[in-house]
């Protein structure tokens, strides 16, 4: 039974957007979208979150799932100089195979290699000393991302370790194939990346994977419609609605907001800096009002989910008669 009532198209018309992707109802927010690891982490991550997160791999993965494990998302050290890594969402399923899946929003301009190193450090590590190499589970990658980073068509990229065609036919040994030419390596090391920038560009989005990205990046038509017809979406949807109004949540949201002011405010800096120093990086007197509009809806949002004058205050820097007088206008 549904514990939070379910919206009608008069709602889902008045439901905004502010421009760090969460929903909003009359200046009060209804849905955090799960682009946040933390809100990610909340509806696919945990213990009882099984179902959702079992759903959504078979969306992906395009096969059945019996059953999985969520398991401890830090990965193994074998020693003092390893690099330890925390991953988003990490599972084991029935038949072995081993799971973990990142939310990437910020390009890092490394995700290729990000992706191998975490992907080679969980697949070495499902193996014992003086065990088969046949035995070994096979590791599945799946990183989200908000940005384009592969020159790929497709939204969802699917890769393996793969045989280069050969292209030097002195190497070539005529004859000697009786069957069809071998392309993978091995099949126990998958990558898939779905690329989510991409994925907003498609007009009418068509498909089990597609209805679920939906409800992660907060499309409210998409999921009020994949909501009617798919159970697991619907639950996940209310799962998603309900950490939305969790106090604890919207702090993490309320951070989120602050680390980006002060990152657009250090940029504001060294662009101000810049000028005095006669270089040619000058913002124009429109982006600086734009920045200034940004630090006010800011504001707004933070004052909308209930933060703390005092809070706002060190966050944003403005005084306390400055964020007095943008409750009252937005009031």
């Amino acid at each position: 039974m549904s514990i939070l009532k379910d919206p009608t198209l008069e709602e889902l018309r008045r439901y905004t957007k502010d421009k760090y992707g969460a929903t909003m109802l009359d200046g009060k927010i209804v849905r955090i979208p799960a682009t946040r690891d933390y809100m990610f982490k909340g509806l696919f991550g945990i213990n009882g979150k099984e179902e959702n997160l079992k759903n959504l791999l078979q969306a992906i993965l395009k096969k059945k799932i019996n059953s999985l494990e969520i398991q401890n998302p830090e990965t193994k050290k074998n020693s003092e100089k390893d690099k330890k890594g925390v991953l988003d969402v990490r599972a084991k399923l029935t038949d072995g195979t081993i799971c973990f899946i990142e939310m990437q929003v910020k390009n890092e301009h490394n995700l290729g290699e990000r992706a191998t190193f975490y992907i080679c450090k969980i697949y070495t590590t499902t193996i014992e000393s003086g065990g088969e190499y046949r035995k070994i589970a096979k590791t599945i990658a799946i990183l989200l991302t908000e940005f384009s980073y592969f020159n790929r068509k497709e939204f969802h990229q699917i890769a393996h370790l793969k045989f280069e065609e050969c292209t030097d036919p002195n190497e070539i040994v005529e004859d000697e194939l009786n069957e069809a030419e071998s392309k993978i390596i091995t099949d126990k090391l998958e990558l898939h990346i779905i690329d989510l920038k991409k994925f907003r560009k498609i007009k009418e989005p068509k498909g089990e994977l597609a209805d679920w990205l939906k409800l992660i990046i907060g499309d409210e038509e998409g999921i009020f419609m994949a909501s009617k017809k798919n159970k697991a979406i619907k639950k996940a949807n209310e799962d998603n609605r309900i950490l939305s109004l969790d106090k604890d949540i919207q702090e993490d949201y309320w951070y989120d907001l602050k680390a980006t002011l002060i990152r657009n405010t250090e940029i504001s800096a060294a662009t101000e800096e810049g000028e005095k120093r006669g270089e040619k990086r000058g913002e124009k007197r429109g982006e600086k009002r734009g920045r200034e509009k940004e630090r006010i809806e800011i504001v707004k949002k933070l004052l909308n989910i209930g933060i703390e004058i005092d809070k706002i205050i060190e966050a944003t820097g403005l005084s306390k008669e400055e964020i007095e007088k943008i409750k009252e206008n937005n009031f």
